[in-house]
């Protein structure tokens, strides 16, 4: 069959197998943005006292619970990577299981979430600069930037890990691996910190970060609520959506280029694990070596957690715990480099999405172009950076600050909701080109419908309290526009495959696409 009059636009990916076990692992782990989440949970909890109540937010505990209402996805991806690794991943068990006829609500979808997803990354390199400079006074590098700084800044952490991509994968991926290695010996020093220091020293220390008129006995002793509520925590559980346990889709979006068995099945269950155990284990450090009431009441202060003033949060507290200069520096250049993790991640995966789409002759074929010097997506990368960069201005210019973008992660809950039930649909189907067993048919109905009910009640989160999860028009708009672009580039682009070629593209939703 003629080249141009395939199903798919060439007969294999191009792709190379690059990624090692840890490489998997690592891309799971950054995806799963802990670092940011230690740093920016001040900001919700502040944004949650405007409107219902912190009392009883024990982040331990929360962290736990939101780990628990992830599991069902955790067993749905880990099970689904191992009978079809392709590059796109979930766009993959997606738009098979729905199939020819709702192909068109698949494009609508996977734009949707991948729109999200860039617009995630931009308020990470937003949310990178406001990081660094909550760190640079601790280490007596005053500055001040303007909107346009901050901006540029952000721009900037971005094109550098895309220009790392495109010279080459395998340096993108290094580049990925050792942000996150960095990253997490970063937060590993800042934990152990935090538990062996003494608690006087601690609080000591921390008074630095306080403004003027707060003191330590008094933040602490204005808290009077419980240690744990339930209706609080839950109120919560979209924070830990917005950041850290749903994001399992990295590791699936590069599947056809994961070297080996043990690195395919294994690195979602342990990325799950290992952003747990950092994550949850920090929030106990802070509440262990400073307490429950003051950590609460601190980061719910905007006057205290530096959205107004001050500067606490939990990489500050190591910083100035530590007494040392050499642990203070790698522990706030650590607390910046888990942003630029998440950026090195996004920058492979989300341009795996476009590969995917254009392999289908959904998007223009300009998007799987490979480059045979460089062997990478190079156009790809560079219009990821343009419609990012795009983002990260509209972010800073029209809000001037990056939760703006919160509310854009509800598309991404919803899109998560339906592969929870397409999980229950593939379960049903039989290609030739996978087999999957009894047992994990069983496994992925069952859990197919518990991640699609969870991912129902978290969208209910998001959408009933607007104003604490960033729920405005830009965010809205962003996705509603992106789902609807995505409809419409799969109807013209239908139509003028079977005008031009004579192609029917909706056919290739029927079948496994080639490595």
């Amino acid at each position: 069959m003629d080249r141009e009059y395939q199903v798919f636009i060439r007969e294999s990916t191009g792709l190379v197998r690059e990624a090692g076990f840890w490489d998997a692992v690592s891309i799971n782990v950054a995806n799963m943005s802990v670092g940011a989440a230690l740093a920016s949970i001040g900001f919700t909890l502040a944004a949650l006292s405007t409107v219902a109540t912190v009392a009883g937010a024990n982040l331990v505990y929360a962290s736990l619970i939101a780990a628990l209402f992830a599991l069902p996805q955790v067993i749905v991806y880990s099970t689904l990577i191992r009978y079809i690794p392709r590059v796109g991943g979930d766009y993959i068990w997606l738009g098979r299981a729905l199939g020819p006829k709702l192909a068109w609500l698949t494009n609508g979808l996977v734009l949707g979430f991948v729109i999200e997803s860039l617009a995630y990354y931009a308020l990470i390199a937003f949310a990178a600069v406001f990081q660094l400079e909550s760190v640079l006074p601790i280490l007596g590098v005053n500055i001040s930037l303007t909107t346009a700084q901050e901006v540029g800044i952000g721009i900037a952490f971005f094109a550098v890990i895309v220009l790392a991509n495109i010279l080459g994968t395998k340096y993108g991926i290094k580049l990925m691996t050792a942000l996150t290695v960095v990253s997490l010996l970063g937060l590993l020093t800042a934990i152990i910190l935090l538990f062996i220091m003494p608690k006087t020293q601690v609080i000591s220390a921390v008074s630095s970060l306080l403004p003027t008129g707060y003191t330590y006995s008094k933040i602490a002793s204005s808290y009077t609520g419980p240690y744990f509520s339930m209706n609080t925590i839950l109120m919560l559980l979209p924070f830990f959506a917005i950041y850290v346990y749903p994001w399992l889709n990295a590791g699936p979006a590069i599947a056809s280029e994961i070297k080996g068995k043990s690195a395919l099945h294994w690195n979602i269950p342990m990325a799950f694990l290992f952003s747990l155990v950092f994550l949850t284990l920090g929030f106990e450090a802070m509440y262990y070596s400073l307490g429950f009431g003051f950590v609460t009441e601190a980061l719910s202060n905007p006057n205290v957690n530096g959205l107004v003033s001050g500067s606490f949060n939990f990489w500050t507290v190591a910083m100035v715990v530590s007494h040392n200069a050499i642990l203070s520096w790698f522990i706030g250049i650590s607390s910046v480099t888990w942003y630029l993790a998440v950026l090195a991640y996004g920058a492979i995966v989300i341009v795996r999405y476009w590969f995917a789409l254009a392999f289908d002759r959904v998007w223009p074929s300009t998007f799987a172009y490979i480059s045979p010097r460089l062997g990478t997506p190079i156009y790809a990368h560079l219009f990821d950076l343009a419609v990012t960069a795009a983002l990260i201005a509209a972010a800073g210019f029209l809000y001037n600050t990056f939760t703006a973008l919160y509310g854009a992660v509800v598309e991404a809950i919803i899109y998560y909701m339906v592969v929870g039930i397409a999980a229950v649909i593939l379960a049903t189907l039989r290609y030739s080109s996978f087999n999957i067993s009894g047992k994990s048919r069983a496994v992925l109905i069952v859990f197919g419908v518990l991640m699609a009910g969870v991912m129902a009640y978290l969208t209910y989160e998001f959408l009933a309290y607007p104003q604490i999860w960033g729920g405005n028009p830009l965010a809205y708009g962003v996705e509603l526009g992106a789902v609807v672009l995505g409809i419409a580039v799969y109807l013209i682009s239908r139509y003028v495959n079977m005008r031009r070629f004579g192609i029917d593209i909706s056919v290739a939703y029927a079948e496994i696409p080639p490595e």
